[in-house]
């Protein structure tokens, strides 16, 4: 009876350690104390928000958030064009309204393809984050910086498009003007981001090449 106990306690244990094994292998992108228990493991790394991981929310967020900078980037091809040619027309609704859309069109134009652009690299982004290894910290950087760096720029191409003197490219006056409110403020509304989309660049690069080497 106690040879039969043991062997059906090894067995126990053994399908423990292969259990644990497979969750090891299944999670996403997370580095985890392997001395942990499964409840906490799983408590920990799939911290559940209406029935979905961490993971597949920022990833939902950030497509999201996406999909409607992308949408106004769009729209703003309408201005380019409304400017391009000095009046409001969409055919085949008749008549036209003498509007001059203010801006230079090369503002326009970056408004339109700047925000698309944009959209596109945090679409992107969020389409493989379940796919990086990474921890919960970086994650969250790399969602919410994002996040701020779109909108952020989107901030800035609208404002420059409307004719912030400056172009927004300094705090203070350079050559082609600035030095006021709309300047500054053009400026302080997208500095943030140029120093966060490279670091969650690089954290995105980082965690694809972990997970790269660990499905070796």
């Amino acid at each position: 009876m106690s040879n039969a106990h043991a062997n059906r306690m090894a067995c126990a244990t053994a399908h423990r350690r292969g259990a644990l094994s497979s969750w090891d292998r299944t999670r996403r992108g997370r580095t985890v104390d392997p001395n942990s228990s499964p409840v906490e493991d799983a408590h920990d790394t799939f911290t559940r928000h209406g029935g979905r991981t961490i993971t597949e929310r920022y990833q939902a967020l950030m497509i999201g958030h996406g999909a409607i900078v992308m949408f106004l980037g769009l729209i703003s091809g309408f201005f380019f064009a409304f400017n391009l040619v000095e009046e409001i027309t969409l055919w085949p609704i008749p008549g036209t309204f003498d509007v001059r859309i203010p801006g230079s069109p090369e503002r326009w134009r970056a408004a339109h393809t700047g925000n698309i652009t944009n959209a596109l690299m945090i679409i992107a982004a969020g389409l493989c984050l379940p796919r990086l290894q990474l921890s919960r910290g970086a994650e969250r950087f790399v969602a919410w910086g994002l996040i701020l760096t779109v909108w952020g720029n989107l901030g800035f191409y609208f404002i420059s498009a409307f004719g912030a003197p400056g172009r927004g490219l300094t705090m203070g006056a350079n050559k082609f003007g600035g030095g006021d409110f709309w300047s500054r403020l053009n400026f302080l509304i997208a500095y943030p981001g140029a120093f966060i989309a490279p670091v969650a660049l690089l954290l995105i690069a980082r965690g694809a090449f972990v997970a790269a080497r660990r499905h070796r």
